[in-house]
């Protein structure tokens, strides 16, 4: 897709009308309780889901809150409905046996064994590495 084509303001704003509208109705809300919950009025809401209304940062907080969703998943919903190509999956967990886990059930396991051996070796040369002048200070 060309990226003049995604884009145009119209098509965001109508992709982005489109997305909230699917998600309240998947969440079975009518228009007027997620407006009365966003602290918006129904007909401005109509209009942001028809892609009539650009909307601000500070009223698409309210609408997810509204949604019960994160704004962020809204972001990646407007992204592959732009016509984003699939990106790596966001880690937001900070455990590193979480993001350790999950990392390694995306390789195969020819790279998942690479990464074991590289990972023995570095804990069998011991765990600081030595540092080496660089450049000219030798």
């Amino acid at each position: 897709m060309d990226f003049s084509d995604s884009e145009n303001p119209a098509r965001v704003l109508h992709a982005l009308g489109a997305i909230l509208r699917r998600r309240r109705e998947l969440g079975g809300r009518s228009l007027a309780e997620v407006a009365a919950r966003a602290s918006i009025s129904t007909g401005y809401l109509s209009e942001v889901e028809r892609g009539c209304k650009d909307v601000s940062t500070r009223r698409l907080l309210g609408i997810a809150r509204a949604l019960e969703v994160g704004v962020a998943d809204v972001y990646l919903d407007l992204a592959r409905a732009l016509g984003a190509p699939e990106a790596v999956e966001v880690i937001p967990d900070l455990d590193p046996r979480v993001q350790l886990r999950r990392l390694s059930e995306a390789l195969d396991e020819d790279a998942l064994r690479t990464v074991a051996r590289f990972t023995a070796f570095l804990a069998t040369t011991g765990s600081t590495a030595r540092r080496r002048p660089i450049g000219f200070l030798r």
